[in-house]
């Protein structure tokens, strides 16, 4: 049976993804989001079951309806279009970066786990995209894939700089 602490904390942290994300630049068929900068950071803040749940929690809230997807979307419609399947793939970072972080908490591997967990999700999402939006590859490859490279670095160091910010700052009861 799960803890009352860890839903508790899971649905806090799933909250606190559903307040920061919907904030968006919108930039063609996929906007650039806070979604992957605070899913990655609660990732790395918190347990793999937390993290999991969290962002479980958080999507479900999204299928439901309300509007917590980037630019204050939500419903079905947001999982079966072009951004379904980077929100879908945001299952990879609490998959990825807090099982490594479990295993070795160090800065090192957080910039690793981050990296490759970014990566990943962004891959995913642009593979969906061209299968929602009929898109050649090559084209859901520049508009879904490249032209995020830049936010992503940007979004990847801003994770490792606010985690370790936070790390030293307070110690959070999170394990």
């Amino acid at each position: 049976m799960m803890k009352l602490r860890t839903l508790t904390l899971a649905a806090m942290f799933a909250a606190i993804i559903s307040i920061i994300a919907p904030f968006a630049i919108p930039m063609g068929l996929v906007p650039l989001s806070l979604q992957t900068l605070i899913v990655p950071l609660v990732a790395s803040l918190t347990t793999p079951r937390i993290a999991l749940l969290a962002v479980l929690g958080y999507l479900a809230v999204g299928l439901a309806g309300l509007p917590v997807f980037a630019g204050f979307q939500g419903g079905l419609g947001a999982f079966v279009g072009p951004t379904g399947g980077y929100l879908l793939a945001m299952l990879v970072f609490p998959l990825i970066i807090s099982p490594l972080m479990q295993r070795v908490n160090q800065p090192w591997m957080l910039v690793l786990s981050t990296g490759i967990a970014a990566v990943v999700q962004l891959a995913l999402g642009t593979v969906w995209l061209a299968l929602a939006a009929n898109l050649s590859l090559e084209v859901a490859m520049s508009t879904g894939f490249i032209a995020f490279l830049a936010p992503l670095f940007i979004k990847w160091m801003l994770v490792v700089l606010i985690n370790l910010g936070i790390k030293r700052s307070i110690h959070l009861p999170i394990a």
